[in-house]
């Protein structure tokens, strides 16, 4: 039986979960410096190591107000993203057995699926929707 290691955070008061196998770095206590004429779910950037990464708050796509935390989650993309979360839970091993997947019709395209996590379900993030969603947004702008 397969399993995978999965990032458990919270997002608000919400728990979500990356593949820790797509998350590069944790970081906390960085500035964030504002950009002008964004979309709202782009905090600003910030920069590591010399490097500018876009802060994402993804509360706003997925439903929730935003979020003035200063921990982030930069993910193992060319793209540069970084998603700002409220809270690390742990590092938790699930079989691939017992992750639910959505049907196209009942998954937001953030969703790749869920997992049962301390008695709550947990929706596993995607983070390519969140990249796809800057890139085209910014081209728009």
């Amino acid at each position: 039986m397969a399993e995978r290691t999965w990032f458990v955070f919270t997002t608000g008061q919400k728990k979500y979960a990356l593949l820790s196998s797509e998350i590069k770095e944790i970081l906390r206590n960085v500035p964030v410096f504002a950009l002008p004429f964004v979309p709202e779910y782009i905090d600003g950037i910030l920069n590591r190591y010399g490097e500018p990464y876009a802060v994402i708050d993804p509360s706003p796509l997925l439903g929730d107000a935003k979020q003035n935390s200063a921990l982030f989650i930069v993910l193992k993309s060319e793209s540069h993203i970084c998603l700002r979360i409220t809270d690390v839970l742990e590092f938790q091993t699930i079989a691939d057995s017992k992750l639910k997947y959505f049907s196209n019709s009942e998954g937001q395209s953030y969703y790749e699926c869920s997992f049962e996590f301390d008695g709550t379900e947990v929706l596993v993030l995607n983070p390519l929707a969140f990249i796809e969603k800057v890139e085209k947004d910014i081209e728009a702008s």
